[in-house]
């Protein structure tokens, strides 16, 4: 039976920016150790896949399975900064970037879902990661999923973070332009204007908030992480790539425990999307962030952390 609690599925709207003081103590509230406290260039690495640079963190040790972190469409490894020092000080954690985006090339083939799977099935071969806990947001939820049903050895477990996994059928035209022009914002920013954004909550809120349930409440540093600086290249391959992908119906043979978890108020993959995809994979258990968007693990940090340690650690 699918664990999760009853939830209503509306049309998401955006916060005011006056509802931010309301969205409570963890929204935005940095976990321990801090994020700005890690030395990072020390745990930054890259290796070749397929004659083309692979850019990931890897950081951490344990006797649990690793702790594997993919991005979403216009993202980067730095969007999980917010969760690697906590993770890793239970797991050897890795986040990659993948290839078209922060560091690593585009792949020299035309960018595929399963190409993103066949490529981080061979991060992990050269790693020496075995199975590892699958963490998948928004478009690498696609790629998560890919990853489990192409090559099950690797994936323990599987968490699926407002996953995009249920097919163009299910994205509608307004949600598809929406994540467009939101990816499209802060990409193509440059520093200096992404720079200007930040200083001023107004504009701050208006830059971030489909992707941010109260883009005022994430830390300003945090924020400018997650722009990337340029426009990845590998986008619109990738949008292309998820819009063409179709997997709804092997959702059902997932045979790894699945974690599926979704913003209330996820306006670019609805929540319903995460209610549809707990229910078609077998036992999986949904988990609800009230309050919050597309990024759960940068909105709500320390209980997703909780969540994800909690579920990885059930398999132990």
């Amino acid at each position: 039976m699918v664990a999760h609690r009853r939830i209503l599925a509306p049309h998401a709207r955006p916060a005011s920016l006056r509802s931010a003081p309301s969205a409570g103590w963890d929204y935005g509230a940095s976990d321990r150790p801090d994020w700005r406290d890690v030395h990072w260039p020390a745990y930054l690495r890259a290796m070749t896949v397929d004659a083309r640079r692979v850019h990931f963190a890897a950081i951490g040790s344990g006797h649990g399975a690793p702790i594997l972190l993919i991005h979403g469409l216009g993202g980067r490894w730095q969007n999980w900064l917010e969760n690697i020092p906590r993770l890793s000080k239970h797991r050897r954690v890795v986040a990659v970037d993948l290839p078209g985006f922060g560091h690593s090339q585009p792949p020299l083939a035309p960018i595929s879902i399963d190409g993103y799977a066949r490529a981080l099935d061979r991060v992990c071969d050269l790693l020496e990661l075995d199975a590892a806990v699958i963490v998948g947001s928004s478009l690498g939820g696609s790629v998560a999923v890919e990853l489990a049903l192409r090559h099950p050895a690797r994936v323990e477990r599987l968490v699926l973070v407002s996953a995009a996994c249920l097919g163009p059928a299910q994205v509608s035209p307004q949600s598809a332009q929406l994540a467009i022009a939101a990816v499209g914002r802060l990409a193509t920013a440059l520093p200096q204007g992404v720079n200007s954004t930040l200083r001023r909550p107004r504009a701050r809120h208006l830059g971030f908030a489909a992707v941010l349930r109260h883009p005022t409440r994430v830390a300003t540093d945090m924020l400018y992480e997650l722009t990337g600086g340029v426009r990845p290249p590998g986008t619109p391959g990738a949008l292309a790539a998820l819009s063409a992908h179709v997997i709804r119906e092997e959702l059902g043979t997932i045979a790894v425990p699945t974690l599926v978890i979704h913003g209330r108020n996820d306006m670019l993959v609805p929540c319903s999307d995460g209610e549809q995809l707990a229910a078609l994979v077998p036992e999986a258990e949904l988990v609800i962030f009230e309050d919050t968007g597309h990024m759960p693990m940068v909105e709500r940090p320390v209980p997703f952390n909780d969540e994800v340690l909690r579920f990885a650690d059930a398999g132990a």
